[in-house]
């Protein structure tokens, strides 16, 4: 029996004919319990999914919901929409709680590249992996490089201001997003933004969009800034002893005046788990690009800041590649050794850096949970996991995850640095934050969907 009851039955089939039958699952369908979940241990429910292909099926599939919901006013609950790109988040964002999944994968066409303008015109479902890879042969590039890139969509990376290891130097999905038309639960069509990088034409709605978690609309297209191709490329790596001393390490190089590309630290056990052969209980995966004179030049500085540390260093494409393989897998690895990881998501001072690690580390064994520790620590993200073996003992990362939202906002910093706070982290979020800042959000969100049509998850109580 649906959710919601038979009565609804005509209703989701007056939403399903807007897409054809052929892109509407039911529960009964193969493969729609994939959309109850994305990369977190969180499951959902649903009565329905919907994937359009066009803007204009959106905007139809919008009209038809409110005209439902209209006649059906006390099923609301079941016509709503929860977002969802790839299903590669790590907030529960995309995790709905009841109604229909609109699923945008179908959108995914490059519209334009504007080599001139160094400006890439896309729709909401395109991979990042994607446009990436149309440029592949161009003197040009799309620095956003989120580690889930294979399956991140573009509106999914701009819901979530997704960023990844490059965002230290180029900057996270915002800096790096011109324009972006969505549409609201009202049907009401937007475009925000400019191809100019300088503007100023009162609130930014783009940047509101970026980062909203589909709470706000609908996103069909963007204009994404693309960023002429390095002249060189080169990765180093090194080992510390102790993770305190990596850490203490990214804060001399950031203040030596140079400018990576990335600064990625690895502890020890994940070193291991992805088979990096070295020793120690640390590492720094530090990229470096630009010309060929001034990455020679940014090595030599970079060896010179602590030349005790026997820096592996790798120029090819093939070599790096392979390194940053190694860095992806601990994840997969990960996975096949606990049959649960959260892995969380983290931001604070660089002078913090060690400090929360060794908290995260502390709290977590004082409760017999193992974690493991990585992430983009030259802007001081770091991804704490938490490794778990069996499910019964879930609720014990409530309370790692609460503990560790307080200590991040006493030292400054913030508790999600690029996956969002979602289902997973809004509670925590609303317990460390002051009420004047959510209130502020709350009159937001009803500026833009008045009745809460969109990813009503993320309103209701914890």
């Amino acid at each position: 029996m649906l959710t919601g009851g038979d009565k609804l039955r005509n209703a989701f089939e007056s939403l399903a004919r807007i897409v054809g039958t052929r892109y509407a699952l039911y529960p009964a369908d193969t493969g729609f319990e994939d959309y109850l979940r994305d990369e977190t241990y969180l499951r959902g429910d649903a009565s329905l999914v919907l994937a359009p292909a066009t803007g204009d099926e959106v905007v139809a599939i919008l009209a038809e919901l409110r005209a439902l919901r209209a006649r059906h006013t006390n099923e609301q609950q079941h016509l709503t929409l929860t977002l969802r790109g790839g299903g590669s988040g790590l907030s529960g964002a995309a995790v709905p709680v009841s109604g229909i999944v609109l699923d945008t994968a179908r959108m995914n066409r490059l519209l334009d590249v504007d080599e001139k303008n160094l400006i890439a015109k896309a729709e909401c479902g395109i991979r990042v992996a994607e446009i990436q890879a149309a440029l592949a042969g161009e003197n040009f590039d799309y620095a956003v490089d989120p580690s889930s890139a294979a399956l991140c969509t573009l509106g999914g990376s701009i819901a979530t201001n997704a960023a990844g290891p490059s965002s230290l130097k180029y900057g996270t999905t915002r800096q790096n997003l011109a324009a972006v038309r969505f549409v609201t639960s009202g049907g009401e069509l937007i475009s925000a933004g400019a191809l100019p990088a300088k503007t100023s034409m009162g609130f930014s709605l783009s940047d509101l969009l970026c980062g909203s978690e589909g709470r706000l609309g609908v996103i069909l297209e963007a204009d994404v800034r693309l960023l002429p191709r390095a002249e060189e490329t080169a990765l180093v790596v090194g080992s510390f002893g102790d993770e305190s001393g990596a850490m203490d390490f990214v804060l001399q190089l950031r203040q030596s005046g140079l400018r990576p590309r990335c600064v990625e630290i690895v502890d020890g056990y994940s070193m291991r788990l992805a088979d990096f052969s070295l020793a120690g209980e640390a590492m720094l995966m530090i990229e470096l690009d630009g010309s060929a004179a001034q990455v020679a030049h940014d090595l030599e500085k970079l060896q010179a800041l602590r030349p005790a540390i026997d820096w592996l260093l790798a120029r090819g494409q093939s070599d790096r590649a392979g390194l940053w393989k190694k860095r992806k897998s601990i994840t997969q690895e990960l996975k096949k050794r606990f049959a649960f990881k959260l892995g969380e998501d983290i931001a604070v001072p660089l002078t913090a850096l060690a400090h929360t690690a060794a908290f995260a580390r502390t709290r977590a064994a004082e409760r017999g949970v193992e974690t493991a520790i990585w992430g983009h620590a030259g802007d001081g993200n770091l991804h704490v996991n938490y490794l778990l073996e069996k499910a019964a003992d879930l609720p014990v990362l409530d309370i790692l995850m609460k503990e560790l939202a307080y200590e991040v906002t006493r030292v400054g910093g913030a508790i999600s640095g690029e996956h969002g706070l979602g289902r997973l982290k809004k509670k925590f979020a609303r317990a460390v934050l002051p009420a004047a800042y959510f209130n502020a959000q709350d009159r937001i969100k009803a500026a833009f969907d008045p009745d809460c049509m969109l990813n009503p998850a993320l309103e209701l109580p914890a």
